[in-house]
């Protein structure tokens, strides 16, 4: 078997812990928190949006520049060490102090261990087979999201939120980072391999013409590429998070039961696996600006759907086709970025990028909020969310691959 794909599994138990475990459990643990230190819930989320703003977009970057210059692996060791020593300290604080510095230290892990460094390793040791090993590697987000909460209520219910912060942090220390040690690679070159395991003087399909590509993020600033696939990914991932934070309560007040508004994000769950693995295919069969266009497009056509006055039906319709674009999405960002721009700047490029769609995640569902104050209604807030999507499809249907000398 080709060792790229231990990388890739490496990849998957990765993202399947930071962004899967640790990003989609934490929500649970905000009630025991209240309930023992009686802080707000202002109190308790604010951990989140500062991180999103300051910490987010400093290590966002910074983890794309040294992922360049030193390789992915090291990098994703120093995340996980930071992600771990947070759940751990996390399992002994007694101030909210505190639990904004371990929160920051959570967030910098899940930001340098997370999404950027696992998608340049992905596009380090494939090519011609990168769509579906990148597609296989987020399923492990898809998993963990599904797993998360009743991973985390279980642990709170049985042995308290405390050693339930200790168990994930033991998770990370003891088990990801030895595998990370044993699997992870940079490229193949490190083994004297080939992307994909193909043989010297294989045909390695078309995204070989640009596996170098540009020399620096200057130059990939100035090219019209880049301020397409990051607005249109900006637009896209936008839309998702106002959707995302929103959901729940939409349907709520469409007269859903908490139990059943719970388990439309559930299909919405498994939606984004099966859009992963299909598209991830897909990507390696058509160009990929098409296959990311299809996805926006998903994205963009299933919000229309909320407004239907069947929506008894038409809200686990929608969580189907959403969920299939949402999934395929995030995984197509890193996939047309490397055919346009190449693997040499993929990490600052993706730093950058992956950054931006952050901060178009965070607020997206603020200003979705504020309409919704303003109008007692979602009506208006659906129609820029809408827009939003198609902003992004429109962006990403103009997008060419520059030439390298386009400096």
């Amino acid at each position: 078997m080709f060792y790229g794909w231990r990388v890739a599994g490496a990849s998957f138990s990765i993202l399947f812990v930071i962004v899967g475990i640790v990003y989609y459990s934490f929500p649970v643990f905000y009630n025991p928190l209240i309930q023992e230190f009686g802080w707000t819930r202002a109190q308790v989320t604010a951990g989140f949006a500062i991180s999103i703003i300051f910490v987010g977009p400093l290590f966002g970057i910074s983890a794309g520049f040294l992922i360049d210059r030193y390789g992915p692996r090291r990098i994703v060791l120093v995340g996980l060490l930071l992600a771990g020593t947070a759940f751990l300290g996390y399992g002994w604080m007694h101030s909210l102090n505190i639990y904004y510095l371990f929160y920051f230290l959570q967030t910098a892990g899940y930001v340098v261990a997370g999404p950027i460094p696992n998608q340049v390793l992905i596009c380090n040791w494939f090519d011609r087979l990168r769509g579906r090993a990148m597609g296989g590697a987020y399923v492990g987000i898809g998993i963990g999201a599904a797993v998360a909460p009743l991973l985390a209520r279980f642990l709170v219910d049985h042995v308290g939120w405390r050693w339930a912060m200790r168990a994930i942090s033991a998770g990370i220390l003891l088990v990801l980072i030895p595998i990370t040690l044993k699997l992870v690679r940079n490229r193949p070159s490190d083994l004297n391999l080939l992307p994909d395991g193909a043989s010297p003087g294989e045909s390695r399909g078309v995204g070989s013409a640009v596996v170098e590509g540009f020399d620096s993020l200057a130059a990939v600033l100035r090219t019209r590429a880049f301020w397409l696939i990051a607005l249109g990914s900006f637009m896209s991932i936008g839309a998702i998070g106002g959707v995302i934070q929103h959901l729940v309560l939409f349907l709520e007040d469409s007269g859903f039961s908490p139990l059943e508004a719970a388990g439309v994000p559930s299909i919405l769950a498994v939606s984004s696996i099966i859009g992963r693995i299909i598209m991830g295919w897909l990507a390696d069969r058509f160009p990929k600006k098409y296959v990311m266009l299809a996805a926006c497009l998903c994205v963009a056509g299933a919000v229309p759907l909320l407004y239907s006055p069947n929506l008894g039906t038409m809200a686990y319709v929608f969580a189907a086709i959403f969920g299939f674009g949402m999934g395929a999405d995030y995984m197509m960002i890193p996939l047309i970025t490397a055919e346009c721009f190449g693997l040499r700047s993929l990490g600052r490029i993706m730093g950058v990028i992956i950054t931006t769609d952050s901060v178009g995640q965070a607020f997206a569902p603020v200003v979705v909020g504020h309409i919704f104050d303003v109008t007692r209604s979602y009506d208006w807030a659906f129609v820029l969310l809408t827009a939003m999507g198609l902003s992004g499809a429109l962006a990403i249907a103009f997008v060419r691959r520059p030439r390298a000398k386009e400096d």
